[in-house]
């Protein structure tokens, strides 16, 4: 005998991006439609996109080819197929553009809605409170979700799919110059800086490289810094990149005493022994990402303080590669005096007429140089720093004792069923995290190989199997 509508599980996902958009898919698969309700909450207009994929130009590629970026982690080609049923010339060794990965999430959402009808509902909101119910309802509803529109809804679980938060404006920035301080996502306001006056790019990441590229997509002629403390600036992914191998544990790590030192000194010797007999570090790289969760939890808090500080920089720009038409074109803009790498800090920066005057203590010299701007694009990296948020769901979360920010302010304390952990160090009932925020437990935990993991795992936990 089925449960009346009612009667049904209700579990509220609040984000639509890549992590809430498969979580969804994945409760579809493993669902009866008669059995389990699910709600899927985006505050922006368009489900399954969310920011790294909601942008139309075609000039931002994907970092990961093809052959690893299926959402269906128990279908690995299914990404491929996607691109060879439009265009056959496409493989999993192509670097696919961003806006057409946004289109396969939205596709993927919409494939398994026709395949199990009646159980996903897509709202078009914004979720400001989550709070346990006092007395939980017949159905099992023990959380209730508050809409910025007025409503509210009843969950019996509620998974938070909350992705990057805009970075923080840096602190050398005056509070009365933040206007002058761009968001790198803002392709509407970049697109109306001045054309005659330079930019300054804070941050040498793959956000300040999106940047560097909507800039000067059309204008061949503003100039563009690059400014960030060691001016590092990601590598490139060879132009015929082998997949991913599924190694076992790197026997150079066996047996290491667990600190960063010991860690990067193995690393680094394996990778020389490698090259010295014609590999290639990114190998060694690609080999490691898969034990990069194991190796991060069994560091002490003072050793991943210590590789926060002086070896995640380095580790990152090996590890978060350019697709090589991406690297080409940077090394042009770079080649040509177009955009310029600096490496530095801000000492000081005011106002002159209508333009930013950045005093910049350069690495390596005594002389500071002066940088002078019409904007500032901030690319300095997401805000996980849940105190200095003021987004009305972490602040009500935050106060009421709900969530915990780990120590290093890395993202969300989780435990092993992705439940978060609240302010007395036992897990919410009912409450659920998955998104870029479990870098606090995995590390890696902010890319599609490893979120299409998560998101299967999450969704098993939250529902029986069919």
């Amino acid at each position: 005998m089925h449960t009346t509508p009612s009667e049904k599980r209700t579990i509220v996902i609040i984000g639509a991006g890549f992590s809430g958009t498969l979580t969804a898919v994945n409760l579809l698969r493993i669902s009866q439609p008669h059995t389990l309700r699910v709600v899927l909450i985006e505050q922006g207009l368009t489900h399954g996109r969310g920011l790294a994929y909601r942008f139309g130009d075609d000039n931002h590629l994907l970092n990961v080819p093809a052959g690893n970026m299926s959402a269906l982690a128990d279908e690995p080609d299914h990404f491929v197929s996607y691109c060879q049923n439009i265009d056959p010339a496409l493989n999993a060794k192509s670097f696919i553009s961003r806006r057409l990965y946004g289109e396969y999430l939205q596709y993927t959402l919409a494939a398994a809605e026709t395949h199990h009808p009646g159980i996903l509902e897509k709202m078009t909101d914004e979720a400001i409170a989550v709070s346990p119910v006092v007395s939980p309802t017949a159905s099992g509803h023990a959380l209730r979700v508050k809409l910025a529109s007025g409503s509210s809804l009843g969950a019996t679980q509620v998974v938070l799919a909350l992705g990057h938060f805009p970075p923080k404006p840096p602190a050398f920035v005056p509070e009365d110059l933040h206007h002058h301080i761009v968001n790198p996502w803002d392709f509407s306001k970049l697109d109306r800086l001045d054309p005659n006056k330079p930019v300054v790019i804070l941050g040498t990441g793959h956000t300040a490289i999106d940047a560097l590229f909507r800039l000067t997509s059309c204008n061949t002629t503003r100039k563009i810094f690059l400014l960030s403390r060691r001016g590092l600036l990601p590598h490139g992914h060879r132009s015929n990149p082998t997949p991913p191998p599924n190694s076992e544990y790197p026997a150079y790590l066996v047996g290491l005493h667990p600190t960063i030192r010991a860690y990067t000194r193995a690393l680094r010797l394996e990778t020389a022994r490698r090259q010295a007999t014609g590999g290639d570090w990114r190998d060694v790289i690609n080999e490691l990402r898969p034990h990069a969760s194991r190796l991060w939890q069994g560091l002490p808090e003072s050793e991943r303080r210590r590789s926060l500080r002086n070896v995640v920089p380095y580790w990152d720009i090996h590890r978060h590669r350019l697709a090589p038409l991406a690297t080409r074109r940077l090394e042009n803009l770079l080649d040509s005096g177009q955009a310029e790498r600096v490496a530095g800090q801000v000492i000081g920066l005011d106002v002159q007429g209508t333009n930013l005057h950045a005093q910049i203590k350069v690495r390596g010299n005594v002389a500071p140089r002066i940088l002078e701007a019409g904007a500032l694009v901030n690319c300095t990296g997401p805000n996980y720093d849940l105190s200095a948020l003021s987004l009305p769901l972490v602040t009500q979360l935050r106060d009421a004792g709900l969530i915990q920010q780990d120590r290093l302010k890395l993202g969300l304390l989780v435990d092993d069923d992705y439940r978060v952990i609240d302010a007395r160090n036992e897990p919410t009932p009912g409450l659920f995290y998955v998104g870029p925020m479990l870098k606090a437990r995995y590390w890696e935990a902010i890319a599609v190989p490893e979120l299409r993991h998560h998101t299967r795992q999450l969704a098993r936990n939250l529902t029986p199997h069919k």
